[in-house]
């Protein structure tokens, strides 16, 4: 199966040689590229990808609004922040709004090829210990109370919730579990809908704020 990818940066020489990274891979593909947030935006609806790859910092619409908007219109979408900003504030921001992963753009090829493969399979990609570092740390300092209810999780929606930092696909997940791919599929919309967020790393990110989970529960 070959994974169709979007990438969007209004760098040329980034955006080429991103682009000539992820095609040394012979399971990816670029369908498409952009060079502003409002193309991005277009392209992933009209396209409708495995993984959308986008910066932050873009002309017209930034890459975080992107994300927004997307996943008021579609919940398929995978994406992948690939961003030159390393602050703890615009990377939570980025997962926050509903992006699946977050790398630096000093990630290896082997690091971006990763990540979007992860995501195609329905995992988290925060593969960087200088992004995982950013998650970590916005977590050991006391937090507001987050506004509004949550309903409560089964034990078996908390079983999966425990394995979705680990950056295992749908697949891997019912394996480990020893349950079909489509009830790990149902089991994630009901933690998202609970959690009222719109992705697998957005749930993690809640559940660690509400003490659903731990930072221990994050380590493989």
């Amino acid at each position: 199966m070959v994974i169709g990818v979007i990438v969007v940066d209004d760098h040329p020489m980034v955006l080429r040689g991103t682009i000539e990274m992820i095609e040394e891979a012979p399971d990816l593909k670029v369908v498409a590229s952009g060079r502003d947030g409002d193309e991005a935006l277009e392209l992933a609806l009209r396209h409708r990808p495995d993984v959308l790859m986008l910066d932050v910092q873009m002309p017209r619409r930034d890459g975080i609004e992107v994300v927004r908007e997307l996943r008021r219109q579609d919940q398929r979408v995978g994406v992948v922040i690939l961003s030159a900003a390393d602050d703890e504030g615009t990377i939570l921001r980025a997962l926050q709004a509903g992006a699946n992963g977050y790398l630096l753009k000093t990630a290896t090829e082997t690091e971006i090829q990763q990540a979007i493969r992860l995501v195609a399979g329905g995992g988290a990609a925060i593969l960087q210990p200088e992004v995982q570092k950013a998650v970590v740390s916005s977590y050991q300092r006391p937090l507001p109370p987050p506004p509004g209810p949550v309903d409560a999780l089964s034990d078996r929606e908390l079983e999966i919730l425990r394995t979705l930092a680990h950056d295992l696909t749908n697949k891997e997940i019912a394996a480990r579990l020893g349950i079909s791919d489509r009830t790990v599929q149902q089991h994630l919309a009901n933690i998202t809908s609970k959690l009222g967020v719109a992705s697998r790393t957005g749930a993690v990110l809640k559940a660690l704020q509400l003490g659903m989970i731990s930072l221990e529960d994050l380590r493989v």
